[in-house]
């Protein structure tokens, strides 16, 4: 049975945005596969305007997927106030036991583990659910420290760290991308603790390599 990945994600505070930014999230959402191109396929499904769903074709991929989607998320903020936008995303690996040319009528049990995540992530920003205890047990704590981290990025941050995260551009790279100095994403890299999240995104790939491949 082919073991895939779900990422099943809602907008926090989605009723506080005004037309216009609910528009321009819209389009971001919608734009997500082609700015997700560099890591892996994905295919996206949006339904109730604030909630999506993304499901990524190389399952040791979805939490590099995640965390990037959740970057360019924060890295806008509401109009009428200075609280940066933030998504909370569950990922849900398992097999894809039936599938149709709509993620929303498709069935398996990544999707169920998804939902299921989502559902008791609480006050929390980022879950993951995999069929494998062992893998579940290791995750569980680094991914408290990793949502803990990802919810301190700052605006700036997560623009930096979406470069990063999607085509791991050089600090020079990203500094003529986004018109700033290397020194400046040299800065905003460490304090987005960049080597931490690296670390954590790289023994995922690897757990779940390990249990696919």
């Amino acid at each position: 049975m082919k073991i895939g990945a779900i990422i099943t994600g809602d907008i926090v505070d989605s009723t506080k945005m005004t037309a216009e930014e609910r528009a321009t999230m819209l389009r971001m959402l919608q734009s997500l596969p082609v700015l997700l191109s560099p890591l892996s396929k994905t295919d996206i499904e949006i339904f109730r305007g604030d909630s999506f769903q993304v499901k990524v074709a190389e399952p040791s991929k979805a939490l590099h997927m995640a965390l990037t989607i959740r970057a360019i998320i924060r890295a806008n903020k509401f109009a009428g106030n200075n609280h940066q936008w933030d998504a909370r995303m569950a990922i849900g690996i398992g097999t894809l036991d039936y599938e149709t040319d709509l993620l929303s009528t498709s069935d398996g049990e990544a999707y169920r583990l998804s939902g299921k995540c989502l559902d008791s992530i609480g006050k929390g920003r980022l879950c993951i659910k995999t069929p494998w205890e062992d893998v579940n047990k290791e995750l569980t704590v680094s991914t408290l420290f990793a949502d803990d981290i990802v919810t301190g990025w700052t605006q700036s941050q997560s623009r930096i760290m979406f470069e990063k995260l999607v085509k791991n551009n050089s600090q020079e790279e990203i500094g003529n991308i986004l018109g700033v100095s290397r020194q400046m994403v040299s800065k905003s890299l460490k304090a987005a603790k960049d080597a931490l999240i690296s670390v954590y995104v790289k023994r995922f790939e690897e757990l779940i390599n390990h249990k696919t491949i």
